[in-house]
């Protein structure tokens, strides 16, 4: 059989191989909800709103839209959600989850196989509609399935309410336009609606008793009494109706939403329409709610954004009082702004760009574009028609940003160039035109923040001052790219830049004249450039994928890496200038070590990283994917634990890692293998030492050792002025000294009786066993042992050593010191040890030269002078090469 030990070792090195060796997923940001319809829940005054994010449920307070906390991840994507009594019901697959702020209290899970599309609870039961056409009900208090509904194909259930006051009631809507009146207590059909002529899409309870909401597909709402089955009245819309709700705050409004974003608000009283909100969110609409007694209205899309609107007076058109939104579409570009790396810059394909606060959630911001609401209104067209084209680039520039705009930004087919302040959160005052009247496809900012630069389609690079906007001049004519520029970099005195172009060259100009001072030709079209300021190092990417590294100042390729299969979608150095990280189109992420010219790092993830970027303070790495809207964080293992990196092959299989979640990852597997050194080794003797022919010191801290040698002097030191007191009464026995505990032998169980209790009494020395638990150990776990002990422990344990005739005591301590020397462990320890066991027991050794002691004494001699002499050879070696170095 396997032993726990091994087991143990075995999960872990099968945790390490499945993760990377540097980066640890830590969590997601730009998540707010998706189209699974929210919750709000009230709790006196407060009301609180939880959104779905997929695997994740996240809890705002709406009152300041603060986060509160974020739900842990389940294993399916969530399909339902609702509250009830203070508790949290989630959906995924076949199974309900009862949460109490984002703990688990309860589970409950069906026998089959199916998902669960709605859920309402009714006292202590649980309903859920599902996908097989069945409805289930569970009771909570016995945790087992109470009830299960089959409708048959004539009835396709589509969404189901729970009417007020109808006490075990529940009315279902169905894809015929029929409506069921149910009573779930003993499983009985009560009545059957006629049908509406077209599917049920959504279903609400208004404020009035008997009245209910129907949202049909084509765009119908209708309200209808449940006790009369009588129509009221009834609104008509764009499009199928997605969500409805209404206001109790004494206004007679009903809100309704379709699928493209639009919300129309109709006054109930007057039976007219009073407002459209043409493009309230740029996605369906998945709920709408209005809150209770509150001129408030809070929506929710699939464009990941949760909007509250407030009614300032009777029939006024909302504003938009508060919102939380990320990237409807993937972000297309990320990069970290400032030297603290607390927030992170993003393009996206949805035409915006914004702010992510990486620590505080509440901070992040997307980017004013101008007032564009209200010229959509004005137009009759959507705010998205008058958004600015996708960014296909941007740089920024923390130097000016004060003072004046600090972003620029360059977009899809479009000849000009767009400065944003970030001191504003808004698009600036200046548009750079390029002179050519090419589409521009990068741009820069010099360290300086005074220069915006342009790369052209048409080869050239316009400069343009970003405070004035004014022109300044051209790099290119003859010596110029012929090609569309790819990259633009610049140093960090604005003394040369760099360009490079698909007509695979990479050239250097001077900033001030425009003059060419150097062309460097490769072998394959440029793709990109990264540019470290620090060290003058350009990382050049190609078509033929291949990473080249050029030292600026000699014009040289000083490394190549080769290893990606596919196109390298982006790249980034670490702040210390290390590594360079790059990603493909492979699914790749690699970590290069530039000092050695290997490949240190790679991990594989599902869906392909479009960008990333290392934040300034090395703790995480960014990154950005495909189908999905969110950024990813992974903590930089090396910024806390000891992390031995080695050489990997580049046709080495890669470990596909599952992208982090919202709520930071810490799983028991991640926790226990953080412990260890992640160096590859899996016992612990070979963690301790990396090779038996290495000479390693003890993890003991210095005090353990160093005290032991100047023991005297401590103690007459810490030696008090005066003699302690003894006691008044003192006490007939004294505790034993700690370190040294003699024992008596045991009297094989004999009872004590009347006969030999005056014997028992009696102090027997002949019994007395003064083997003390340090001599013991020596036979089996000296070394883990003494270093447990403290100096002053381990020094009297040296001085009660027994002292028998053949001294064997003594001859178990020298072996054991031996031993220490010759597996080349804890190496100042047996320093210490050996000094401190000799100036005790020195005398006892000259008196005893005829022992086999003086030949282990020999021995420790021998073996120390050679160690210490292999390690001073090293180290003399060492300060040459290093004193050479210097000089030359």
């Amino acid at each position: 059989m396997v032993s726990e030990g091994k087991k143990r070792r075995i999960d872990k090195q099968s945790t390490r191989s499945n993760r990377s060796r540097i980066f640890q997923p830590f969590r997601a940001l730009g998540y707010i909800t998706n189209d699974t319809p929210f919750v709000v829940e009230s709790r006196g005054q407060e009301y609180f709103l939880t959104t779905s994010v997929g695997h994740n449920f996240q809890t705002y307070n709406l009152s300041k839209m603060h986060l509160l906390f974020v739900g842990p991840t389940t294993d399916q994507a969530i399909s339902a959600m609702t509250s009830a009594g203070g508790l949290t019901y989630i959906a995924t697959g076949n199974t309900v989850t009862a949460f109490k702020r984002g703990h688990e209290v309860q589970r409950l899970q069906g026998a089959s196989e199916f998902v669960i599309t709605q859920l309402i609870v009714m006292g202590h039961l649980v309903t859920a509609l599902c996908d097989d056409n069945v409805l289930r009900v569970w009771d909570t208090t016995k945790n087992e399935l109470y009830l299960e509904i089959e409708f048959g194909d004539q009835f396709t259930a589509t969404t189901m309410i729970h009417p007020s006051t109808y006490l075990n009631k529940l009315l279902i809507a169905s894809t015929q336009g029929v409506l069921q009146l149910w009573n779930i207590r003993n499983n009985k059909l009560i009545y059957q609606y006629k049908a509406l002529g077209a599917a049920v899409s959504c279903l609400v309870q208004s404020p009035v008793i008997d009245v209910v909401a129907i949202g049909l597909l084509d765009g119908s709402v209708i309200l209808h009494n449940l006790k009369m089955d009588e129509k009221i009245d009834s609104v008509h819309q764009e499009d199928r109706v997605t969500a409805i709700s209404f206001r109790t705050d004494g206004e007679h409004v009903m809100a309704t939403a379709n699928m493209h974003g639009d919300v129309a608000l109709w006054d109930l009283e007057n039976r007219r329409l009073l407002h459209i909100m043409k493009g309230a969110h740029d996605g369906l609409v998945s709920s709408l709610c209005f809150l209770h007694n509150q001129p408030i209205l809070v929506t929710a899309a699939s464009d990941n954004a949760v909007k509250l609107w407030m009614f300032e007076k009777e029939n006024a058109v909302p504003k938009i009082w508060k919102s939380r939104s990320g990237h409807y579409a993937p972000p297309s570009k990320i990069r970290y702004y400032g030297d603290e790396g607390h927030v992170i810059l993003s393009s996206g394909r949805d035409q915006s760009l914004r702010l992510f606060a990486v620590h505080k959630d509440n901070q992040s911001v997307e980017f004013s574009q101008g007032h564009l609401e209200k010229k959509a209104k004005s137009r009759n067209i959507k705010t998205q028609d008058l958004k600015l084209p996708v960014i296909t680039d941007f740089a920024c520039c923390t130097a000016k940003q004060k003072e004046w705009d600090n972003i620029l930004t360059s977009h899809l087919n479009d000849v000009a160039g767009r400065t944003w302040s970030t001191k504003n959160k808004a698009v600036g005052s200046h548009t750079f035109i390029s002179t050519s009247k090419t589409a521009v496809k990068v741009t820069e900012i010099s360290a300086c923040g005074n220069f915006g630069l342009l790369g052209n389609s048409s080869g050239q690079v316009d400069v343009f001052n970003m405070q004035s906007g004014a022109f300044r001049r051209t790099f290119g004519g003859a010596d110029g790219h012929k090609k569309p520029v790819t990259g633009l970099a610049m140093d960090a005195i604005t003394r040369y830049l760099i360009s490079s172009s698909v007509d695979r060259t990479v050239k250097i100009w001077d900033f001030k004249t425009a003059q060419l001072l150097e062309t460097i030709t490769l072998d394959a079209p440029v793709v990109m450039i990264r540019y470290l300021r620090d060290n003058d190092l350009l990382a050049v990417v190609c078509d033929d994928l291949g990473i080249r590294i050029i030292d600026v100042e000699t014009y040289k390729i000083v490394r190549e890496f080769w290893g990606h299969r596919n196109r390298i979608t982006d790249m980034t150095f670490s702040p210390d200038g290390r590594w360079l990280v790059t990603s493909s189109l492979d699914a790749t992420v690699r970590t290069w070590d530039l000092p050695t010219g290997t490949l240190v790092d790679m991990f594989k993830v599902e869906n392909v990283v479009t960008s990333l970027t290392f934040a300034p303070s090395g703790e995480f790495l960014a990154t950005a994917h495909v189908d999905n809207v969110g950024i990813f964080l992974w903590a930089n293992r090396c910024q806390f634990a000891n992390v031995s990196l080695h050489s990997i092959s580049v046709d080495e299989e890669a470990q596909v890692l599952s992208l982090p979640s919202l709520a930071t990852d810490q799983s028991d597997d991640e926790q226990e293998s953080d412990t260890d050194t992640s160096d590859g080794f899996d016992n612990e003797s070979e963690k301790d030492q990396l090779t038996k022919d290495m000479i390693t010191l003890s993890l003991e801290p210095r005090s353990k050792w160093q005290n032991l040698l100047h023991l005297e002097t401590i103690k007459q030191r810490n030696k008090p002025k005066e003699a302690p007191k003894a006691p008044e009464q003192a006490p007939f026995f004294l505790p034993t000294v700690a370190g040294a505990k003699p024992s008596f032998a045991q009297d094989d169980g004999r009872q004590v009786t009347s006969a030999n209790a005056d014997h028992s009494k009696r102090l027997q020395f002949n019994e007395l066993v003064t083997e003390t638990e340090f001599s013991r150990l020596l036979l089996s776990e000296f070394v883990d042992y003494a270093k447990t002990l403290h100096p002053a422990n381990l020094d009297l344990e040296l001085r009660t050593l027994t002292i028998d005739p053949e001294l064997t005591t003594i001859n178990l301590f020298l072996e054991a010191l031996l031993f220490m020397l010759q597996t080349r462990k804890n190496f100042e320890l047996v320093q210490a040890w050996c000094h401190a066991f000799l100036a005790i027991h020195g005398d006892l050794m000259v008196a005893n030269h005829d022992n086999p002691l003086h030949t282990k004494l020999q021995d420790i001699l021998k073996l120390q002078e050679n160690e210490f002499g292999r390690l001073s050879e090293q180290i003399h070696y060492g300060l040459c090469v290093i004193d050479f170095a210097r000089k030359s």
